[in-house]
């Protein structure tokens, strides 16, 4: 090899080790931000819970035969506090054996929340939010609630859990709650899957109620495991959504109102 050859050879060496100096220095930086924004939400909903959460409390639900009953764990909680921090407060989402135990709010639009923590501050790992159709005034067929999939199992990571047989075939898990200033709810689970990216499962408004229980026919069918639940036309449901592992799918929960 010639001089020439050899000084054009040092050049190219030198600038693929300088981008790759470049590239391990953005990724170091992109590591450090992603760490500091998921430690900034884990700080926060200590907070929230230590000053907020009263007590726990437990309600008992019986099976549709009266047979068996199931002790439930339920918050008190002083919203006002909630309100301090966030005046679009809407509840508090709690799934037994998950993550998943924030207080909930709400925005204009469906994209506020993926990007800013729940008071109000810009966070790439956003905050669990319900959808901006939903009114909370006793009248929503399909109360939809959102969160990021983040591999620190915030927020809903841990959704995925339910499309687990150790998870749906242990009866005690299929009692979720959401609480609001109001009252406290209690949703039975019903359907657990995942779907490509639709709309389908997000509607909110139907044109009747033949409609309606279709829709919630379709979505029961779904389901990788029956859960025994019979669903009518005056039933109420909760949705949570989250993405699964690789964004373009959703990992779904649907569960009815029993209390």
């Amino acid at each position: 090899m010639n001089a020439k050859h050899e000084r054009k050879s040092n050049k190219i060496l030198l600038f693929f080790r300088i981008l790759s100096i470049i590239v391990i220095i953005v990724c170091l930086i992109y590591i450090a931000h992603w760490y500091l924004e998921n430690r900034k939400n884990a700080n926060m909903i200590n907070q929230i819970a230590e000053s907020s959460i009263i007590d726990t409390v437990y309600i008992e639900i019986s099976n549709e035969d009266d047979t068996e009953t199931t002790q439930i764990p339920v918050y008190e909680l002083d919203f006002e506090k909630l309100f301090e921090i966030n005046r679009s407060t809407v509840g508090w989402i709690k799934v037994p054996n998950t993550t998943i135990d924030y207080p909930v709010a709400q925005s204009s639009d469906n994209s506020f929340y993926l990007t800013h923590s729940f008071d109000k501050s810009w966070n790439s790992a956003g905050w669990i939010f319900a959808d901006y159709r939903n009114k909370f005034d006793g009248t929503d067929k399909n109360i939809i609630i959102y969160g990021h999939n983040r591999m620190d199992s915030s927020m809903f990571a841990t959704l995925s859990n339910t499309q687990k047989s150790e998870w749906y075939n242990n009866p005690t898990n299929k009692y979720i709650t959401f609480t609001t200033p109001e009252k406290t709810y209690v949703y039975e689970v019903f359907s657990v899957y995942t779907i490509k990216s639709e709309t389908y499962y997000l509607s909110t408004d139907f044109a009747n109620d033949n409609a309606y229980l279709e829709f919630l026919n379709t979505i029961k069918k779904r389901s990788i495991h029956d859960f025994g639940v019979t669903l009518f036309s005056f039933d109420s449901i909760l949705t949570l959504s989250t993405c699964d592992a690789t964004g373009k799918s959703r990992v779904i929960l649907h569960a009815k109102q029993i209390m």
